[in-house]
C-alpha cells in the first residue's frame, strides 16, 4: 500500500492527542473520522480542534478559510465499526494501557479491509505489548506524536516485528505529507528515543533540584535560554560537528566521551569509543565549516532578538 492509496483516514479516541492528530490529517486534506465512546466526548474534541485551528489562524499559518475547510472534513461517529469500514489509515489514541490496546486493535483487525494500516499513537509501549494477535502484521505500526500534536511537527515512526518494509515507508511519506517530521525508529524499545531522551534530562533536573544544587526555576531558565536556545537548530550530534569537537586532539575528545561511558552498554561504548578515536563529524564537513555556523548563528540571533531583546534602548 503506498501514500496514493489512503484516501481516509481514522482516529480512535479524541481526547488530549486524538483530536490533535484528527485536526492534522484534515490540515493536510484528508477526509477524518473521529471515533469515541459517546458523543459528549466528540462534542469537546471538536470544540478543542476548532480552538487550535484558530490559534493557527491568529499567527499567520492557515488562512480562516483554510481553518474552516479542515474542520469540515472532520467528522465524528460512535460506531467504530462505521469508522473501521470507510478508512484506509486508523491512528489508535486512546488509554496507555496494554490489554485496552490490544482489545482495540484486534477488533480493528476484524472490522477494517484488508488494505487498511493501523498504527497506535503509543508513547511507552511498544507494538508487540499490543499488537501480537493482530492477522496484519504487515500493516501495524507505531507513529508517536508529541502534544500538542497539530503543532509539534516530530513523530516518531517505529515498526512491529512484522512490519512491512512498504507499510514503514507509508508511514513516513504519510508524516511528511501532513508537513510533519518522520523521525525512524529502527528497533523496538520501551519510550521510544525521544521519550527516553526527555526523561534522561528530568531525572538529571529532579536529582539536581533535590541535592539544593538550584531552583526548579533556575533549572528551567537554563535549560531553555542555553541549549534549549540552541536546538532548534541543532541536536547532540550535530552540535558535535558545529563545536568542532571531532578537530580537537584526541585525548581531549576522549576525556569528554569517558563522561557518559559509565551509562552505557558494553557495546555502545566500544561503538562510542571507536567513532570519537576516529575524529570524524557525525554529519561531513557540509554541517561543520564557516558557512554552516554563520547560518546557524545568524539563526540564533533572531530568536534572541525575538525572545531575548527589548527594543533598542536608545530608539
Amino acid at each position: 500500500m503506498s501514500l496514493d492509496d489512503i484516501q481516509k483516514v481514522g482516529v480512535v479516541g479524541s481526547g488530549l492527542m486524538g483530536h490533535g492528530i484528527a485536526l492534522a490529517f484534515a490540515m493536510g486534506g484528508y477526509p477524518t473520522t473521529m471515533c469515541d465512546l459517546d458523543d459528549a466526548r466528540l462534542e469537546a474534541a471538536m470544540r478543542n480542534a476548532a480552538a487550535t485551528a484558530r490559534l493557527f489562524v491568529d499567527e499567520g499559518l492557515i488562512t480562516a478559510t483554510q481553518a474552516e475547510d479542515a474542520l469540515a472534513l472532520i467528522s465524528t461517529t460512535t460506531d467504530l465499526a462505521e469508522l473501521a469500514a470507510n478508512s484506509d489509515f486508523i491512528t489508535e489514541a486512546i488509554v496507555e494501557r496494554s490489554q485496552d490496546k490490544r482489545e482495540l486493535f484486534n477488533k480493528l483487525d476484524e472490522l477494517c479491509p484488508p488494505h487498511t494500516i493501523i498504527v497506535s499513537n503509543t508513547s511507552s509501549l511498544v507494538l508487540s505489548d499490543f499488537g501480537s494477535d493482530v492477522k496484519r502484521q504487515d500493516r501495524i505500526g507505531v507513529t508517536h506524536y508529541f502534544s500538542p500534536p497539530a503543532i509539534v511537527p516530530g513523530v516518531e515512526i517505529a515498526r512491529g516485528p512484522g512490519t512491512s518494509d512498504d507499510t514503514y515507508e507509508t508511514l513516513a511519506a504519510l508524516m511528511a505529507s501532513i508537513r510533519h517530521v518522520p523521525i525512524r525508529i529502527q528497533k523496538e524499545l520501551p519510550g521510544y528515543l525521544l521519550n527516553r531522551l526527555q526523561a534522561a534530562l528530568s531525572t538529571e533536573a529532579y536529582k539536581l533540584w533535590a541535592e539544593g544544587v538550584a531552583s526548579a526555576e533556575d533549572i528551567d531558565l537554563g535549560v531553555r535560554s542555553t541549549f534549549g536556545f540552541r536546538m532548534p537548530q541543532e541536536g547532540p550530534f550535530r552540535h558535535y560537528d558545529l563545536a568542532g569537537v571531532w578537530r580537537w586532539p584526541q585525548d581531549v575528545r576522549m576525556g569528554m566521551l569517558s563522561r557518559h561511558l559509565p551509562g552505557l552498554s558494553e557495546d555502545a561504548a566500544a561503538r562510542m569509543t571507536e567513532r570519537y578515536e576516529a575524529g570524524t563529524p557525525w554529519f561531513g564537513d557540509e554541517v561543520s565549516g564557516a558557512e554552516a555556523i554563520e547560518e546557524r548563528d545568524r539563526a540564533y540571533l533572531r530568536r534572541l532578538k525575538a525572545q531575548y531583546r527589548d527594543a533598542d534602548p536608545k530608539a
